[in-house]
C-alpha cells in the first residue's frame, strides 16, 4: 500500500496551497457573519451539530478503523478526514433537502474558522490510537507548522472573503458563483493531474477505497442523524447535522497530505474519493430523506 505515492515539487505544493486559498475565499462568499447570532439563539443545535462533528465522528471513525482493521496509511486516511472542518456543499444539499440552511451555515462557519486549531489537535490525538501498535508508516506532523499552513490557506481567505461579501454585497452577488464554480474546476484539474501517474495503482486499489469511503460517509451521515434524533432536534436540523457530518473539507485533507505525509498515496485517495462520494451521498441523503421518500421516525422539537 506504500507504494502508491504522489511525488510533487515545491513549486506544485505552492501552487495547491494557493488553489485551496482561492477556494476558500469564493466559499466564503456564501458565509455569513450572522452566525454568531444565530448561535445565540439557536444554541441547542448548534451544540449537537457541533459535537457531532467534533467528537462522534472521530470516535465513529475509530471504531470502524478498529473494525476493519485497514492498512495503517488507509486508517490516516480515514482519521484525517474526519478531523477537516465542514465542506461547502453541504449548505446546498441542505437547502435542496429542505433543510435548515441557517444552521448549516452556521456550523460550516464555525468549523473553517476553527479549523487551524482543530483539525491538527483532532488528527494527532486520534493517530496515536491508529498507530499504537507500531507500522511501516513514517508519520510526524507538526502542530504548529500545521496551525500556521491551515490558517493561511483556509481561516485567512475565509475571513476576507466574508468581510469581502459584508463590504461588497452587490458584486458578491454577481461574483460567488463563477468564481466558486471556477475554483473547484481548478482543484479537480489540479488533483487529476497529479493522480495521472498514479491512476494504475489508483485502479488496483480501487475496490477497497471505494467500500470504505462508502461505509465510512454512509455511518457519519446515520450515526449523526442519529445524534440529533437522540436530541429530539427537528427534522430540519436533523437533516442538516447529518449533512454537515458527512460532508468535509477534503481538499484541505489533500493539502495537509501533500504538505506534511510527502503525498501518501494511500492517504489522498481516501480523501480524493470522499470529496467525489460525498457529492453522490449527500444528494442522496438530501432527495431521500428530506423530501419524505425514505421514512426515518418521528420526533418531538424541544
Amino acid at each position: 500500500m506504500n507504494e502508491v505515492s504522489l511525488q510533487f515539487s515545491p513549486e506544485s505544493l505552492t501552487i495547491l496551497n494557493i488553489c485551496l486559498a482561492f477556494i476558500m475565499f469564493s466559499v466564503a462568499l456564501h458565509l455569513r457573519w450572522e452566525a454568531v447570532r444565530y448561535v445565540l439563539t439557536n444554541p441547542k443545535s448548534v451544540a449537537v451539530g457541533l459535537t457531532s462533528q467534533l467528537i462522534f465522528l472521530p470516535a465513529l471513525t475509530l471504531l470502524l478503523i478498529y473494525v476493519l482493521d485497514p492498512h495503517p496509511a488507509v486508517a490516516l486516511g480515514m482519521v484525517l478526514v474526519a478531523a477537516c472542518p465542514g465542506g461547502n456543499v453541504s449548505n446546498f444539499f441542505t437547502l435542496l433537502g429542505r433543510g435548515n440552511i441557517a444552521l448549516s451555515i452556521t456550523l460550516t462557519t464555525i468549523t473553517s474558522l476553527t479549523s487551524a486549531f482543530t483539525t491538527p489537535l483532532l488528527f494527532l490525538v486520534l493517530s496515536r490510537f491508529v498507530l499504537r501498535g507500531g507500522n511501516d508508516i513514517a508519520f510526524e506532523l507538526p502542530f504548529l507548522d500545521t496551525l500556521v499552513t491551515i490558517s493561511l490557506i483556509l481561516v485567512v481567505p475565509a475571513l476576507s472573503g466574508m468581510l469581502f461579501a459584508h463590504r461588497f454585497p452587490k458584486l458578491t452577488n454577481k461574483l460567488k458563483s463563477p468564481l466558486q464554480a471556477m475554483s473547484m474546476l481548478v482543484l479537480i484539474g489540479f488533483i487529476a493531474f497529479a493522480l495521472r501517474a498514479n491512476f494504475s495503482a489508483f485502479l488496483a486499489h480501487f475496490t477497497l477505497f471505494f467500500w470504505i469511503v462508502a461505509l465510512h460517509n454512509m455511518l457519519a451521515f446515520i450515526g449523526a442523524y442519529g445524534w440529533a434524533r437522540l436530541w429530539r432536534r427537528p427534522k430540519p436540523d436533523k437533516l442538516t447535522i447529518g449533512l454537515e457530518t458527512s460532508i468535509q473539507n477534503t481538499a484541505l485533507g489533500l493539502v495537509i497530505t501533500f504538505n506534511f505525509f510527502d503525498g501518501n498515496g494511500a492517504m489522498a485517495i481516501i480523501l480524493a474519493w470522499w470529496g467525489v462520494w460525498h457529492l453522490v451521498s449527500g444528494y442522496l441523503f438530501a432527495v431521500l430523506i428530506g423530501r419524505g421518500l425514505l421514512s426515518v421516525g418521528k420526533s418531538k422539537t424541544v
